[in-house]
């Protein structure tokens, strides 16, 4: 998630919203005994110190108090916790970063942190960056700061490693190097019996197969990961601003779906679309290059004829590092609501639905991005990993609402529901496991399209007994 870019002019609520406190922290729903000692593994309780301080999540609409914490230092204790798990049959859920949109990594059992296995290490002979699955992006980058070389992840900082590996990772080098799954080398896992395995092409394949795309805690536990960076030192940054009637807006549209997925792969950009007031919508047009100047001065330029901007579009060479922290932004409201599409085109009838809804709304409490994909994600075919989203599609489409007041929440998923609903005559029905979204029915073949069955067999063979389940899990028939 790119905040700066969601954040900067969304509506968060009516002013009388602002100060209002969170809602309380909701009781659990059972009591859950404290396994016997586990070495290197701290069970926090309810009445244990720092215990509301990890309930925190990103999202707060999916707050949920478990019975109690288990806190691992180590993969073998992950083990032995896995272990207990199995013997009592205690409802869990694993978390590293907290960033499951729908809350899959809470639990009113007992939640397996794994935060504290961060440490970051990086061998700049085999170029790659050995991760403990406690990190977030932002620490990962910040070790590799000076390096010359950077991981192909998102920009949101606080995003775990795990949660975004695992399910894709798309972000501002994707273009250029692939998405963060595709940098996946090798990984340790603990599997349903507590078992710590490596996994990598050669051994336990197709395991590190569905690994690649199909999200986290279905399959294991993820410990740490061996991921491929890529030299990067400076990059172009990149944006400009309309704020147009609806008929030029579409054909802004238009333009910027015929030239970001298809050109020179060092250039990403993005375009966010926003309602200004009744009659006007706000269009932006940010990015990241790594091409040459002119291959990006033309296309922006080609933006540029279609429709005069409200101011000309600005182009800053930074650092990778100063353009990461600049991305990475903040201020992001408590609650929010996040669905997705992976589409090849919208149609002119396409994008007059999404202006229609868009325009609709009372305030701007919903916008959506436009994310372009293409490049080097397509030189692996859709069945070469489990994320199946590569050829077939051109670019993501990112619905957002976020929102300061618990009272808001149901009128925002009232809003965003009608918006995507009335999308679906115009869209594929792919979607992105990463921004997991419990409206979805068939979401199984949206997350994972032909390369289910696959995963399925999978499923079978490293957790028979379905330990690892939550409500959009693999499924295990």
């Amino acid at each position: 998630m790119e905040s700066p870019y969601l954040v900067d002019d969304m509506d968060f609520g009516d002013e009388a919203d602002v100060g209002e406190d969170l809602p309380p922290r909701p009781p659990s729903i059972t009591a859950v005994p404290k396994p016997p000692a586990i070495a290197d593994c701290r069970i926090i309780g309810p009445s244990d110190p720092g215990f509301v301080d990890r309930l925190k999540v990103y999202n707060a609409r999916t707050t949920a108090a478990p019975g109690l914490f288990a806190v691992c230092d180590t993969a073998r204790a992950v083990g032995k916790v896995i272990r207990w798990i199995e013997d009592t049959g205690v409802e869990f859920a694993v978390r590293s970063g907290g960033h499951s949109y729908e809350g899959f990594s809470g639990s009113r059992g007992v939640v397996i942190d794994i935060k504290n296995l961060k440490r970051v290490s990086f061998d700049g002979t085999s170029k790659t960056v050995r991760v403990g699955a406690g990190a977030s992006l932002f620490e990962i980058q910040s070790a590799l700061k000076g390096t010359g070389f950077a991981l192909a992840a998102g920009t949101c900082p606080t995003v775990g490693v795990v949660g975004h590996v695992l399910g894709g990772g798309y972000g501002f080098l994707a273009r250029k190097f692939g998405l963060a799954t595709d940098s996946l080398q090798s990984m340790q896992t603990v599997l349903a019996d507590g078992q710590i395995i490596r996994c990598e092409k050669k051994a336990n394949a197709d395991l590190f197969w569905a690994s690649r795309g199909a999200g986290g805690g279905s399959l294991g536990i993820a410990t740490e990961f061996v991921l491929g960076v890529h030299p990067v030192v400076n990059v172009e940054v990149f944006g400009m601003t309309w704020e147009l009637p609806r008929d030029r807006a579409k054909r802004v549209i238009e333009g910027w779906q015929r030239w970001a997925p298809s050109t020179d792969a060092g250039i990403r950009a993005l375009l966010k679309i926003s309602r200004k007031d009744a009659a006007t919508f706000r269009l932006r047009c940010v990015g990241q290059s790594l091409a040459r100047a002119a291959t990006l001065l033309s296309g922006l330029r080609s933006l540029e004829a279609i429709a005069a901007p409200i101011a000309p579009h600005t182009i800053e060479q930074k650092s990778f590092w100063k353009a990461f922290e600049g991305f990475g932004g903040g201020g992001d409201p408590p609650f929010q609501k996040e669905k997705s599409d992976f589409v090849s085109s919208l149609s002119a009838s396409g994008i007059d639905a999404l202006l229609t809804q868009i325009g609709a709304q009372q305030s701007n409490q919903i916008i959506v991005i436009l994310n372009a994909y293409g490049g080097v994600i397509n030189a692996l075919a859709e069945r070469d990993t489990a994320f199946p989203h590569r050829s077939s599609v051109n670019f993501m489409m990112h619905y957002y609402s976020g929102w300061k007041a618990s009272s808001a929440t149901a009128g925002r998923l009232q809003s965003m529901r009608a918006l995507y609903s009335a999308m679906r005559p115009h869209v594929p029905g792919k979607a992105y496991v990463n921004y997991s979204d419990s409206d979805l029915v068939d979401w199984s073949i949206a997350y994972w399209g032909q390369n289910l069955s696959r995963l399925v067999q999978i499923k079978r063979s490293v957790d028979p007994q379905n330990l690892f389940k939550f409500p959009q899990s693999i499924p295990i028939r």
